[in-house]
């Protein structure tokens, strides 16, 4: 994996408009819809299937009100742009674009890794592997079955829990563009610092940000793997390691120069 540019590319302050164009891999279950909200409502130029900053302030005074009548708060309407939507639109006006689709998008829609001659960096959440793989099991009720009498059969059992699209990521991409991680744990602190530097602030915010959409509480009884045998928990991280591209990347950039919040933490502490 190649080093990329460490600092954050500055604004430029005559023309608010960062040097190069951003874009954020809306991985399943990584918290990427509050992602994107927040950052439509805090930045200008924020344009992603679940928020734009041209309505946003509006968007989250309407949800705020849902809270106060009791109503339930999910991720449609103005909250929910579709991707053909989103092409229909156009990216002229975006300074950091969030999808959530096949990594072929990127690749088709921005194929050189430039837009109008601007270039593009790829910024994607890494989140724990295994706890990654629970929060699909949960989402879509289903068990991994640590009883299996063999490893076929468990792994079957875990791919039963892969919500579609793992696919967002693919290591094509870097063939394209700049990819970087970011620790899916520090993306509303030391993600959105690091991004503070970039975009420019809107006008006027509505705070607080109201979440759209609200996962199920993870049931914890399914969770057997955290009890089982350690064998199990290592087939099953060893599975997804080799098997999943996604997990690959992630094993290999968090930690290293490309992972944006290690590299916020390092400057922090000088």
């Amino acid at each position: 994996m190649k080093k990329l540019t460490r600092e954050p590319s500055k604004t430029n302050k005559a023309d608010s408009h960062p040097p190069i164009l951003y874009g954020h891999v809306h991985m399943a279950k990584t918290g990427g819809t509050s992602l994107n909200g927040v950052m439509a409502n805090t930045f200008e130029r924020v344009c992603g299937q679940k928020g734009y900053s041209y309505d946003a302030f509006q968007d989250n005074e309407r949800a705020k009100m849902k809270v106060k009548k009791g109503q339930n708060i999910r991720s449609e309407g103005r909250s929910r742009v579709f991707l053909l939507i989103m092409q229909e639109i156009g990216f002229e006006d975006c300074d950091y674009i969030s999808a959530e689709t096949s990594w072929s998008f990127w690749r088709d829609t921005f194929g050189n890794g430039r837009f109008h001659g601007l270039k593009m960096e790829l910024h994607v959440p890494c989140r724990d592997r295994l706890d990654h793989l629970m929060s699909q099991c949960n989402h879509n009720h289903q068990k991994i079955a640590c009883d299996a009498e063999t490893d076929e059969e468990l792994f079957k059992s875990v791919k039963k829990c892969y919500i579609c699209l793992l696919d967002r990521y693919s290591h094509p991409l870097q063939k394209h563009f700049d990819v970087r991680c970011f620790d899916f744990k520090k993306q509303f602190t030391d993600y959105t610092a690091y991004i503070s530097g970039i975009l420019q602030k809107r006008r006027f915010q509505s705070t607080p940000y109201v979440k759209r959409d609200k996962n199920v509480p993870r049931d914890e009884k399914n969770g057997c793997i955290w009890e089982n045998t350690r064998v199990v928990l290592e087939k099953i991280d060893k599975y997804l390691l080799e098997t999943v591209p996604y997990y690959q990347f992630c094993n290999d950039c968090m930690g290293s120069e490309n992972e944006i919040t290690a590299t916020v933490a390092e400057y922090s502490n000088e």
